[in-house]
């Protein structure tokens, strides 16, 4: 690929992406039941996931613009309501399947969520993790929030 079609290629996949999770969510009236509403689209899927953690965007070393680290799926996140946002902490699940948390946030908790510029950093203590899932969040009076997860050794 030259780098023009290397160019053309990556202003196509940051359009659809700044689509995609852009997009407005709306309520699925069909299966309402007096309680609560369910809407369109799920709030993060696999597409959700920042193209800078999937693609090497350097055409020196990328020329090809292949994605770099697949994403299976985005699932069972951890959610509070913490200064005025919606925060998710999601388990993203690698193509590997292998999974490791981060964190995004919307203002409505319906639709625009946007990752942090990085995944969730955990330090090893012990053995190291083959795995990680299901983190629950709680926002503590010290100011921090604070998740609990399970973990494969």
């Amino acid at each position: 690929m030259t780098q023009k079609e290397f160019e053309k290629r990556l202003k196509l996949l940051k359009d659809n992406y700044n689509s995609y999770i852009t997009r407005k969510n709306t309520a699925d009236t069909s299966h309402y039941n007096g309680i609560y509403e369910r809407y369109v689209n799920p709030v993060l899927t696999c597409d959700s996931i920042p193209l800078e953690w999937r693609y090497d965007l350097n055409y020196a070393t990328n020329p090809n613009l292949l994605e770099r680290i697949g994403v299976n799926a985005v699932f069972n996140s951890g959610a509070v309501y913490y200064n005025g946002k919606f925060i998710l902490a999601a388990r993203v699940e690698g193509a590997d399947r292998k999974s490791y948390f981060a964190v995004c946030e919307s203002d409505n908790g319906i639709d625009n969520f946007k990752f942090r510029s990085r995944p969730v950093s955990i330090p090893i203590y012990g053995e190291a993790e083959t795995n990680v899932y299901d983190m629950r969040l709680t926002v503590h009076s010290d100011g921090w929030i604070y998740g609990l997860f399970c973990s494969e050794r």
